[in-house]
């Protein structure tokens, strides 16, 4: 997801600037109107068409696609695209200023959910789905979910609390602690959902003094806490999960002077604790600024850069890149076969393209 600069942009979005309808209602039959459960269905046996077959595993993803067009035109920064399957829409929101919630449906009509407020750092930023089709967004300062079709947001935190991240390698001497003790959120950016109700956040710190960059995991019972902290490390951004849930992919944004920015893969435990890490793959050149990360059935990767979306296989080797007109910021894949990506961007347009592979909606 695209870094939050200092929030100064105030939008006067609303849904009269998509050219959509003033109410909320879109038919009781049409697609966005009711909300089951949202969350895609992962992997499961062998013939489970969410199972990748060895030709779909064979496939080169970028290779003869057709190049995305433009399905809306926003007028402003877009960001946190998720797909909701049970109401087949598109969830985004647009974080600059006030910021807004905003859900699209399959048609490009747009009706906003619900506006942020500045001074009280609940700017929608980062979405997701969780497993009872709940939206969960990050805002600046806080985490909520709140029914898909509609209602009031409903706190999940606005705080942490000490670490589960293993003590530092006692052989690296140079190895900083992870922080210890409670403390507000400084600017949350994007957000996963497993589906055991475990979540996992990225906050790159901007505004921090001194800088400190964090990624928190919340357990299902909504307990908060901090896998890492990093005061020397490039930004945490965009965060996705492998088809099977046992791989937590984070990208870090800002690198320090002289490296590139990189995307890390970090085991996650079967109780949705986070294991060893290991670099995936670096992200060139030094200003590519890897934003949002989306995922395919076959756990190929896809990151939004300065470059446009550049896809990696499951072992961090680069497949290509697809180029987009605009800068992009956020990626979902989606539509009824899961094989259409929506991407977020910094420009006035959120675009969309039909891929080879379905992808997952997280």
């Amino acid at each position: 997801m695209k870094r939050i600069l200092p929030l100064l942009l105030v939008l006067s979005l609303g849904a009269s600037a998509f050219g959509c309808k003033n109410d909320s209602k879109d038919g009781n039959k049409n697609p966005g109107d009711s909300a089951d459960p949202g969350a895609d269905p992962g992997p499961g046996e062998p013939g489970d068409p969410n199972v990748p077959s060895e030709e779909e595993r064979n496939t080169n993803p970028v290779e003869g696609l057709e190049p995305p067009t433009a399905i809306l035109e926003a007028g402003a920064f877009t960001d946190g695209p998720v797909w909701h399957a049970g109401m087949g829409v598109l969830f985004f929101s647009t974080p600059l200023g006030e910021g807004a919630l905003y859900r699209m449906l399959p048609d490009g009509r747009v009706l906003k959910v619900r506006d942020g407020v500045l001074a009280q750092g609940t700017q929608p930023i980062g979405n997701t789905v969780n497993a009872v089709g709940e939206i969960v967004t990050v805002e600046a300062k806080r985490i909520v979910r709140q029914a898909a079709e509609g209602g009031d947001p409903i706190l999940i935190a606005a705080s942490y609390t000490g670490v589960d991240a293993p003590p530092p390698d006692p052989l690296d001497p140079n190895a900083p602690p992870p922080a210890v003790g409670d403390g507000q959120f400084d600017t949350l950016n994007d957000v996963v959902a497993r589906k055991d109700g475990t979540l996992y956040v990225t906050d790159p710190g901007y505004f921090a003094t001194p800088t400190v960059n964090r990624i928190y995991r919340i357990d299902p019972a909504g307990n908060v806490q901090v896998v890492e902290a990093f005061d020397d490390i490039p930004r945490p951004n965009g965060i996705a999960l492998s088809p099977d849930e046992k791989t937590l992919y984070v990208g870090f944004s800002a690198p320090v002077a002289g490296t590139l920015p990189f995307i890390r893969k970090y085991i996650v435990n079967e109780d949705g604790t986070l294991g060893e890490w290991t670099k995936f793959t670096d992200i060139g050149p030094e200003k590519s600024e890897p934003d949002g990360l989306a995922v395919d059935k076959v756990g190929n990767v896809y990151v939004a850069t300065a470059a446009g979306v550049e896809v990696f296989k499951p072992d961090g080797q680069p497949w290509g890149t697809i180029a987009v007109p605009e800068k992009p910021t956020g990626l979902s894949f989606g539509g009824e076969d899961m094989k259409t990506l929506y991407i977020t961007t910094t420009g006035v347009k959120i675009w969309h393209m039909k891929t080879k592979l379905a992808g997952l909606a997280q």
